[in-house]
């Protein structure tokens, strides 16, 4: 069983953010995937193993093939995370433009 990768780690690869954005079109199998890549099918499928062991991309039997799909609910992680870190960013920010400070 393949070890639990975080969703930082999946999405941190520019190469993976795209596959998640071609998976949020449509679901694909591998060799569709592959057309949207300058790279091997190896190299995608190695891809496709990161997202889906931080359960971001799913698959399933059609066939021969296996079709991925998008899993968004790992990103919300990311989404809370990102607004919690940046209300309070935006918050320090306020603060700092607020303070009455003379101009020297």
């Amino acid at each position: 069983m393949p070890a639990e990768r975080s969703v930082y780690d999946a999405i941190s690869h520019p190469v993976r953010r795209r596959i998640l954005d071609e998976l949020s079109k449509n679901a694909a199998p591998v060799h569709a995937l592959v057309e949207c890549f300058d790279i091997s099918q190896q190299g995608v499928s190695k891809h496709l193993r990161i997202l889906t062991d931080a359960g971001l991309a799913q698959s399933r039997r059609q066939g021969q093939e296996n079709i991925y799909h998008l899993n968004t609910a790992p990103l919300e992680e990311v989404r809370d995370w990102l607004k919690d870190f940046w209300k309070e960013r935006l918050h320090g920010f306020k603060t700092v433009a607020e303070e009455e400070k003379p101009y020297e």
